[in-house]
């Protein structure tokens, strides 16, 4: 047994057991001026690659998980981050997502378990006399996305509500709509305001523990 055999049969003994299917993982590359971060799931691991699963707005951002396009995964385990850059092996367009396993490129970051949080939130709209319910996909510092069958204009404001899981609490702000998708219909982004400090500070704890989240 060679010595970087015996190197790479370690690193595999010691990240074996934190990567699983159904593990939560995250995906980032750069766009333009900034980093997109992807929320996934591990679909199956492999001798070679990981099968992932992608979320429902994925094909926005289909040029950056083309075959061969570089990424950087973070998965999450309850006794840290395990970190690696990889490659595309197979494309979401293909049967399959799947991104190269190489056990030698990764870091374990360990830090304390933290709650688990599924990125499912439900935003209360009121407008006028008219209430919607209606689902997130994308949440962030300065803004929120959302789908909705109602044709919201660009600049209407609005009263809610987002309803954070696991009772992580309620935060209430006006929203306004900032951009509309021109190629997925009804898909709006909205930014904050009128959000008191305590709101604030409760969103983003969340963020925390979702961007931290274990499994």
């Amino acid at each position: 047994l060679s010595s970087s055999s015996a190197a790479s049969d370690v690193y595999k003994r010691q990240y074996m057991d934190l990567l699983k299917a159904g593990q939560k993982l995250s995906i980032l590359f750069q766009k333009e001026d900034s980093l997109v971060e992807i929320a996934c799931v591990i679909s199956a691991l492999l001798e070679d690659r990981i099968v992932i699963d992608l979320p429902q707005y994925f094909m926005r951002y289909i040029e950056y998980l083309d075959v061969g396009c570089s990424l950087t995964i973070k998965a999450f385990s309850k006794i840290g981050t395990v970190d690696f850059n990889t490659i595309v092996i197979t494309s979401p367009l293909e049967d399959e997502f799947s991104v190269e396993l190489d056990y030698n490129a990764m870091k374990l970051t360990p830090n304390d378990e933290i709650p688990v949080v599924d990125a499912v939130e439900t935003l209360n709209i009121t407008m006028g006399e008219k209430f919607f319910k209606v689902s997130t996909f994308e949440i962030a510092t300065e803004y929120l996305k959302f789908y909705c069958d109602y044709e919201f204009k660009l600049d209407d404001t609005f009263d809610c509500e987002l309803i954070l899981p696991k009772k992580c609490g309620i935060i209430r702000f006006k929203g306004t709509v900032t951009y509309i998708d021109p190629v997925y219909d009804n898909e709006y982004q909205i930014s904050y305001s009128n959000m008191v400090d305590e709101d604030r500070q409760t969103l983003l704890y969340y963020m925390y523990l979702y961007s931290n989240s274990s499994d």
